[in-house]
């Protein structure tokens, strides 16, 4: 069972504690990540801005009207001329955003007031002044502005007036303790009621209340950030709900009284269907292109009457200084007006955003989704892949989130998911990196005594790269550092790192130039060329030797003095081992001459060819001392041997004596004896794999296809092998054990007695044939001077059947030293 790593358990419990922090503030509604999801929240809302279509217009008194008008306040009989002109031009309801909570103090009437008491009263002025008390009370009717405001609302009975309530808890107080007039526009609570409370209220005087068509409060309430997202519908005082001032007008637009308004999920009046929080707040989808005219334009009847009619009319300020501007998602210094006559066009419009009952339960489940994933799945992955995944699920749940918004209004809550995702993915990646960079980095940040150490004991080992790293982190303009890295780029050019040796030198001229750095580096630019190792387009005739350099080459350790020869699966090198002076046949493998998607096989199979012969010691197998990979190279370092193969004395021309051939097969029956018994087979027994020295010494050479029997290594179907020295079962594909070899060596016995092979064929599809099905001529018709004892042991090696041959290669010796003797 894989042990699980610490890390993975720190990665894991670091993914849960992000996945239930965000939980907690999701759930506590978290001021700091509640103020960045509104600031996502704006960004879609901007999304969803359309051209409004709403029967509604506003009258805004604007700075031109103040500058034609004059200052703020005025006159109320001005705002009752106005509230005159609307009702001629048949607008259906008008809404009067401005509060009159108190009366109209005029000097000139009370003076005026009090001169007609006088004369009312006091007999001084009783007689003769009918004239002028009649003057007196027309004088009267002109200065009451409220009179004059009042009758204006009353007259066109559509006028909806503002409230506004001081937010804070209730008093105590019962509905019985209001107005007539106030309770004729509230509502009783029918059940648990959350709306918002106030504990006091700043009404319209009741001369103008009393001819009103109805009273809405006109409270905005912002949220942390201080932009306006909602409108509460109701203000719960005194035990009533009393409607928002938009919310009134909308009703009496459509016929409606807040009689017939439901309280619920939803707020309902007839076919109107209002999303509401459990507060009765509605959020609003601003839109744009509400018409707004000037108060000034509007009284000078500079706007055509049509433009109103059978529309709703709001009256507002939007003067600087007059009122207070808000601050919504889709502008900034936005009169209260405006936000009026958007809500107003969502509830006629039914445009609507809400949070869906299952918004909160798919938010959870993406918070939990994201925190797995970042628990379990972005440890297991590499930085680059996993945030390559972390950011596509990022996309589609961001996607996601705005396309139904701006769709279908739905607002899901996308920044606690997302910033599971984000920040887990930061904690995880920047936790690996500092563990392990920069772990690495302050281990290295040594004195320059110890870096010269480390890069010469890097340098010795053949790890030129960290020994560049150690020394580069050495002052450059040091002699004795310069020194060192010089050797080190000579070591660079052994390996045939030609740009790797450049990039030494040229960190050597940073401090001015040193020895022959120029010219090694102009030098070097062009040496790839001349060189067969590494370079991708080398021809298999090029030279081991870079041309005009002193330099030698070397793999690992070794030095490379010459070329001896090609085999199937690499270059065969004459080596040279610094440390023990001692001279060995080097075996290459080139990774470039192999096709990408089977290098790795290839290196595998090379290195499991090592393993399996560098176990092998007996006096007739050739002895592998080493075993490893250079750059773009693997190479095997074995026993440099000084003689030849049985290739040549296969000819009939120049066959060995009976007796030399008794021997050699022998000993390699020997070497198969014993290879077999430590679970490998050679399955490629020819004559150029069989080496006599010039001692009389017999080795077999290249176990390049061995495997590796106990393990079960060696594949079913897979041929391996040299066509007309193979056994019948290795031409099948079977699984192939020592036999197969005895067979291969008593083709090379006949070969050798003969000057023949036993199998041939004009293909190969015919030479495979002859083996598996055809008997050989008689080797004693071949060559009838042999002993007799001999023609039964070839006969026994080349049958078919592999029960019937030799079982084991010390029987096949002991026959022959028999035959021998």
């Amino acid at each position: 069972m894989k042990k699980i790593s610490k890390s993975t358990i720190s990665d894991f419990i670091l993914g849960i504690v992000l996945m239930l922090l965000a939980l907690f503030a999701f759930l506590l509604s978290w001021g700091p990540l509640e103020t960045l999801e509104n600031g996502l929240y704006d960004l879609r809302a901007n999304l969803r801005i359309t051209s409004s279509k709403a029967p509604v217009a506003v009258i805004a008194i604007d700075e031109q009207s103040i500058a034609n008008l004059g200052r703020w306040p005025w006159p109320r009989a001005h705002i009752a001329s106005m509230v005159d002109l609307l009702q001629s031009y048949q607008v259906k309801v008008i809404g009067l955003d401005i509060i009159y909570s108190e009366k109209d103090i005029n000097q000139g009437l009370i003076e005026v007031r009090n001169l007609i008491t006088s004369i009312e009263t006091d007999p001084a002025y009783t007689k003769g002044s009918d004239a002028v008390l009649t003057a007196l009370k027309e004088s009267e009717k002109k200065l009451d502005n409220d009179t004059i405001l009042a009758n204006a609302i009353a007259a066109g009975k559509n006028v909806v007036l503002p409230l506004f309530f001081v937010p804070g808890s209730p008093t105590g107080r019962t509905a019985a303790d209001l107005p007539d007039y106030l309770r004729a526009n509230s509502l009783s609570p029918t059940g648990a009621d959350e709306s918002f409370t106030a504990r006091a209220i700043v009404p319209p005087i009741p001369e103008f209340a009393a001819g009103a068509l109805g009273l809405g409060h006109i409270n905005i309430f912002t949220d942390r950030d201080g932009t306006v997202r909602s409108e509460p519908l109701f203000i719960n005082f005194e035990e009533q709900l009393f409607p928002s001032f938009a919310l009134q007008l909308t009703l009496k637009y459509l016929n409606f009284d807040l009689k017939n308004v439901q309280l619920g999920q939803e707020i309902t009046f007839g076919r109107k269907r209002i999303p509401v929080d459990e507060n009765n707040r509605m959020l609003i989808s601003f839109n744009e292109g509400i018409p707004y005219f000037s108060y000034f334009d509007v009284v000078n009847k500079k706007i055509a009457p049509d433009v109103f009619k059978d529309k709703i009319v709001i009256i507002a300020q939007s003067a600087a200084g007059l009122g207070a501007m808000q601050v919504t998602p889709a502008a900034v210094n936005v009169p209260p007006g405006t936000i009026i006559a958007n809500i107003i066009e969502n509830i006629l419009n039914d445009d609507h955003i809400v949070r869906p009952d299952w918004a909160a339960i798919l938010e959870l489940i993406m918070i939990l989704i994201f925190g797995l994933y970042v628990a379990l799945v972005i440890p297991q992955l590499k930085a680059g892949i996993s945030a390559i995944v972390s950011l596509v699920l990022l996309l589609a749940w961001m996607t996601t989130t705005f396309y139904l918004f701006a769709a279908y209004g739905y607002w899901i809550k996308a920044l606690y998911p997302a910033l599971v995702l984000l920040i887990g993915y930061i904690v995880i990646v920047s936790k690996r990196y500092l563990l392990t960079e920069k772990a690495k980095d302050r281990m290295e940040a040594d004195s320059v005594e110890t870096n010269k150490m480390l890069g010469l004991s890097f340098q010795g080992q053949g790890l030129l790269d960290m020994a560049f790293d150690k020394f580069r982190k050495c002052p450059v303009d040091d002699e004795s550092v310069k020194e060192l890295l010089y050797n080190l780029g000579l070591d660079f050019e052994r390996k045939r790192m030609f740009n790797k040796a450049v990039a030494v030198y040229q960190h050597i001229a940073q401090a001015g130039t040193f020895k022959d750095i120029d010219e090694r580096i102009k030098k070097l630019t062009t040496a790839g060329e001349t060189m067969i190792f590494g370079l991708s387009g080398a021809k298999k005739e090029a030279t081991v030797i870079m041309d005009n350099t002193e330099i030698k080459p070397t793999l690992g350790r070794y030095e490379i003095v010459k070329e001896l020869g090609r085999g199937a699966m690499g270059t065969v090198f004459l080596g040279k081992d610094p440390r023990i002076n001692r001279e060995v046949a080097i075996k290459t493998l080139r990774y470039e001459e192999i096709d990408s998607e089977q290098i790795d096989e290839v290196k595998k199979r090379f290195f499991r060819e090592a393993e399996a012969a560098g176990r092998l010691s007996h006096p007739n197998i050739v002895t592998i001392y080493d075993v490893g990979e250079d750059y773009d190279i693997a190479y095997l370092a074995m026993e440099l041997l000084d003689g030849s193969d049985l290739a040549k004395y296969t000819k009939k021309e120049n066959l060995l004596a009976v007796k030399e051939i008794i021997r050699i097969v022998s000993c390699v029956a020997s070497a198969l004896d014993y290879a077999h018994a430590n679970g490998i087979v050679h399955r490629d027994i020819k004559p150029a794999n069989i080496m006599v020295l010039n001692n009389g010494e017999v080795k077999v050479a290249d176990f390049g296809i061995a495997r590796v029997m106990a393990t079960s290594k060696t594949q079913t179907g897979v041929v391996l092998g040299t066509p007309s020295y193979m056994s019948p079962e290795q031409i099948a594909g079977k699984k192939v054990d020592g036999r197969s070899d005895l067979f291969s060596l008593g083709v090379v016995l006949y070969e050798l007695i003969s000057g023949e092979k036993p199998f041939n064929g004009d293909s190969i599809a015919t030479l495979m044939y002859n083996i598996t099905t055809t008997a050989p001529q008689a080797i004693i018709e071949l060559s009838p001077g042999i002993p007799e004892a001999m023609a039964p042991i070839v006969e026994k090696l080349l049958s078919k059947d592999v029960e019937a041959r030799y079982q084991t290669g010390k029987l096949l010796a002991d026959d022959l030293l028999a035959c021998l003797n």
